[in-house]
């Protein structure tokens, strides 16, 4: 990776408000604590963004994101560098902006604003007949795959909500993510149930750390599995890889060690036969634009688990947009693409 030369860091403290509750496996969230990074050179500034998801890692000190800025300036660059993910992540992505200031991270067709980025359509936590009609309008507005979490409500409730939507939308493909909600004794009967109501991939459907029970689910599953929690602090990914054989992972780069420990789990995934695909984690538009423009250089036209950007009352104005079921890079539509005011 290259360093703009000279540089200084510094980092900045934000709280955003999200526009609803977001429901989650681990309760519902109404702010997000991030820190917005500012990598400056004489040229201009490039901006990242640390941020965790609350329960999956411990939230960096303001202590410690200082020492790490500091340490990086000192060294000049990221070498030998091995910060905390959500810190890591956002130095590498403040440090990348700041070789092409003002302008995408990579020279590519979505950052010219020539093609798209497919995404999911994520349905939030609610009861039955809100999450249909939130299928729905995900339907009307062009999506080909809904994501859902499972393991919060009643089984059988979950269970008769993906026949019916199965039923409504055949044509959509249907993932859903349990955050290692089932045990490794329930897991086989309840996959062969969501492979008939329809399902077409889980994530992460026992808790991470199991990697023998893993394995065996991987092997004999009705269905493709995919590893999410898994990958948190493993440092090994072809160990795991080939440990566990998942038909597919699912790369956080904000909570697996940042850009360049992404590209360590896709590159052996690919030479293994295993998909892959990137999920966001509830960034603000900084972290949410650094992971488009990284997914449109590494991997083109592949669907993807981004957000829309539309999930927080105060957040900057940002380049990318949704247009229909897919992400769009408008520079025109950005104010400042780092502003934190």
């Amino acid at each position: 990776m290259q360093y703009p030369q000279p540089f200084t860091l510094r980092w900045e403290r934000k709280v955003l408000h999200f526009k609803r509750p977001a429901a989650t496996s681990r309760g519902a969230l109404t702010e997000r604590v991030t820190y917005i990074i500012e990598a400056r050179t004489a040229a201009g500034s490039g901006y990242g963004e640390c941020c965790t998801m609350p329960g999956l890692l411990p939230e960096p000190t303001e202590a410690e994101l200082e020492a790490w800025c500091s340490e990086v300036m000192r060294r000049g660059g990221l070498q030998g560098i091995a910060a905390p993910s959500p810190i890591q992540f956002g130095l590498e992505c403040a440090l990348l902006a700041a070789l092409r200031p003002g302008l995408p991270r990579w020279d590519t067709p979505f950052a010219r604003g020539e093609e798209g980025i497919p995404i999911h359509h994520l349905i939030w936590m609610a009861d039955i007949d809100t999450m249909l009609a939130a299928m729905q309008q995900g339907i009307e507005r062009g999506f080909t795959c809904l994501k859902l979490k499972v393991g919060a409500l009643p089984f059988a409730h979950e269970l008769e909500l993906l026949h019916e939507a199965h039923a409504a939308f055949p044509q959509a493909e249907i993932r859903v993510d349990a955050n290692g909600a089932f045990s490794p004794a329930e897991a086989p009967h309840k996959l062969e149930q969501l492979a008939a109501a329809g399902v077409s991939s889980i994530e992460q459907p026992i808790r991470p750390g199991q990697w023998s029970q893993m394995a065996e689910l991987c092997r004999h599953t009705p269905l493709p599995i995919a590893l999410d929690e898994e990958l948190i602090s493993c440092t090994a990914p072809e160990s795991l890889l080939d440990s566990i054989q998942p038909q597919a992972i699912v790369i956080k780069p904000s909570l697996h060690g940042g850009l360049l420990a992404a590209e360590q789990w896709a590159q052996p995934a690919e030479q293994r036969g295993i998909a892959w695909w990137v999920n966001s984690a509830l960034e603000s538009h900084i972290g949410l634009t650094a992971l488009a423009e990284w997914c449109a250089y590494a991997a083109p036209g592949r669907l993807q688990g981004l957000g829309t950007g539309r999930l927080f009352t105060d957040d900057s104005p940002h380049p990318v947009r949704l247009r229909k079921n897919s992400l769009f890079y408008e520079k025109s539509s950005c104010i400042d693409n780092g502003s934190t005011n």
